[in-house]
């Protein structure tokens, strides 16, 4: 939990500076999407939880900073994921078990399409870095998927992602209000 910790004290920190906490926002998002295993989410809790209340103009310029950073580590693995495709290829080409996997993985990628990784990256606190790379790595030399539609996909999974959260927020607050007085 260490890095967690460090990596959300530090987001927290710059929470009152604007330009830093959208900067922080953004390449955080890129990083979430490249290589940190980390719910991306975590952006949005200081302006949710702010001590004056929701921030919710600072809020939605933070889902956009989410959306945009999100999108962009998207557009990264995406080439990654058809340059690897001959490596991977290779691999599969020498053991069975990674033929089987490479052809069950296309199949789920070609199937479940733009739909599948907008759905799997719109529930909250799942981890963006997994299904981004199924869906490029596997993407049948790009031909199951292209990218703009792919990009979308992920831009507006954020967006709804965000939405979860806010609107477990609101309804919670509001059951405690009720319950609670």
């Amino acid at each position: 939990m260490g890095i967690l910790e460090d990596i959300t004290n530090f987001i927290a920190s710059v929470y009152n500076n604007p330009g830093a906490y959208l900067g922080v926002t953004l390449v955080f998002s890129v990083l979430v999407a490249l290589v940190l295993p980390i719910p991306i989410e975590v952006v949005l809790l200081q302006p949710l939880l702010d001590p004056r209340g929701p921030q919710w103009g600072y809020l939605l310029a933070v889902v956009g900073a989410m959306a945009v950073g999100k999108t962009i580590g998207a557009w990264l693995i995406f080439f990654v994921g058809l340059r690897a495709e001959g490596g991977i290829r290779r691999w599969a080409d020498r053991y069975k078990w990674i033929d089987r996997f490479v052809k069950w993985a296309e199949r789920f990628v070609r199937r479940t399409n733009y739909i599948g990784v907008y759905v799997l990256l719109s529930i909250p606190l799942m981890s963006d870095t997994v299904p981004i790379y199924l869906y490029s790595l596997f993407n049948e030399e790009g031909k199951a998927m292209s990218r703009t539609p792919f990009l979308i996909a992920n831009f507006l999974a954020a967006w709804t992602r965000a939405g979860f959260l806010v609107l477990i927020y609101v309804v919670v607050g509001e059951a405690a209000r009720w319950l609670f007085g």
